[in-house]
């Protein structure tokens, strides 16, 4: 009999959820009893039900993203409670909220289960807070640490962090994939018109203003901005960006397709599924020079990533004009990508790790196997 697998999630939104829902999905139709224990956000879909498979079970529960300790405290012996009576076999904690609060919780009620947590982004790492709360923030991850189960990052970079800076003591590196088959490949055009695009919600972390920038400054008329996923209101009048306004995952990437380049103009990250996706697309990205971004962009073979705004809009504007170049990195990043961020491999070292089948790489292993794979691809190195 397979194992029954409790998620605990406050981030129940964005590429967090879209993560969730096809972890589920693959993990049900593997044979696994799955529950999922959520706090719902603005972001969270009405039709959040409809999104999973029918055998996975939603738990709704009060969660706040902030630090509200009677509130934390309450919420902590509630799901220590209610973990006691479902006596999973795994416990897999995603995002920093779930990750404190839930390994108290295991510690607490399930103390049998294996616990996993997975980040998503170290909340550390944020820069809308002030420094004394992202030192706030890094103390909970190491007092959290210390009650045990293994940390997943998504990327190196974040596996770097939680080595470097939290000294996690049992640290694993399982990158984000994607359905490859199912991301449509870029469209071809036959016209001048160069179409730029990025995607996502209008947030302090995605820094959208840069987008609307970028497109301010280099405004002419074969060149087209649209933001997949933003309002108008928050592109503000008069600017040179078409709004699609909230649409359907599947919609987003029928827009993304019809895109030549990609931005991606994020203060910080974790393992952003869209650049993956417009990668597989076959379509070349310009990224900030942040953990996550910088994972997945090769630097002038897929793309480029800049670390300031001038940067990033000189290197927006080189694509714009050079088709030849995009055209390269374009068959360079659906090759790389297709082959390194297959959702169905990534599938089965979650799976390994849940079952605890099979002797897992360390840290260095898993970080150097991925080195490794990279190079194979680039063509600087050789399968071994």
């Amino acid at each position: 009999m397979k194992s029954k697998i409790v998620h605990v999630t406050e981030a129940f939104g964005g590429g967090v959820l879209s993560f969730l829902v096809d972890l589920c999905n693959r993990s049900v139709a593997a044979g696994y009893d799955v529950v999922v224990v959520y706090s719902e956000r603005d972001e969270t879909p009405e039709n959040v039900r409809a999104l999973f498979d029918p055998a996975v079970r939603l738990v709704r529960i009060r969660m706040h993203r902030a630090v509200r300790p009677l509130h934390d405290l309450v919420g902590v012996v509630r799901l220590a409670q209610w973990l006691r009576s479902e006596r999973p076999d795994v416990v897999h904690l995603h995002s920093s909220k779930a990750g404190v609060l839930g390994r108290v919780a295991a510690r607490l009620g399930s103390g049998h289960a294996r616990v996993i947590y997975s980040p998503h982004g170290l909340s550390f790492l944020r820069s809308d807070v002030p420094r004394w709360q992202q030192r706030l923030y890094l103390t909970f991850e190491k007092l959290a640490d210390s009650l045990g189960g293994t940390v997943v990052a998504c990327s190196l970079g974040e596996l770097d962090e939680l080595r470097r800076r939290v000294r996690a003591r049992n640290a694993r590196l399982i990158e984000n994939g994607v359905e490859t088959d199912h991301v449509p490949r870029r469209t071809l055009r036959d016209d001048d018109r160069t179409v730029v695009g990025m995607m996502g919600r209008a947030s302090y972390q995605k820094n959208h203003e840069w987008f609307l920038a970028i497109a301010a400054r280099l405004a002419r008329p074969e060149l087209e901005f649209v933001w997949i996923g933003g309002e108008a209101g928050a592109a503000g009048q008069g600017a040179t960006v078409r709004c699609t306004g909230w649409v359907p995952r599947s919609e987003a990437l029928t827009a993304m397709a019809g895109l030549d380049l990609y931005v991606q103009t994020s203060r910080w990250e974790g393992m952003p599924l869209a650049v993956i996706e417009a990668q597989v697309a076959g379509i070349p990205a310009v990224v900030t020079n942040v953990i996550g971004n910088r994972d997945i962009v090769v630097h002038g073979t897929t793309g480029f990533i800049a670390s300031s705004l001038d940067e990033m809009t000189e290197c927006v504007d080189r694509l714009s004009r050079d088709r030849a170049l995009r055209e390269s990195m374009a068959d360079a990043a659906t090759r790389i990508a297709t082959a390194r961020f297959r959702v169905e491999s990534k599938f089965r070292q979650w799976t390994s790790l849940y079952d605890d089948s099979v002797s897992y790489a360390t840290v260095s292993e898993s970080a150097v196997a991925t080195h490794l794979d990279l190079e194979i691809l680039l063509g600087k190195g050789e399968a071994r």
